[in-house]
């Protein structure tokens, strides 16, 4: 089974992939079991590409 996914940033498109999920494997699974083998890879390929960073900022007090 090929499922196409695309990673958007604000509304655009800033990666996109195709996943293969080995017919053999989803064989006996029902439709549900299905569904969630699914979003497990699309997660899996996502967590592979998403990198977030952050820092704290000071707040501008205004005094000098």
């Amino acid at each position: 089974m090929r499922i196409k996914v695309q990673l958007s940033v604000g509304g655009q498109v800033v990666k996109a992939d195709v996943l293969t999920l080995a017919e053999t494997k989803l064989g006996e699974l029902t439709d549900e079991e299905i569904e969630q083998a699914i979003e497990i890879n699309i997660r899996s390929w996502a967590d592979r590409l998403i990198s977030i960073e952050w820092e704290e900022v000071p707040e501008d007090t205004g005094q000098d």
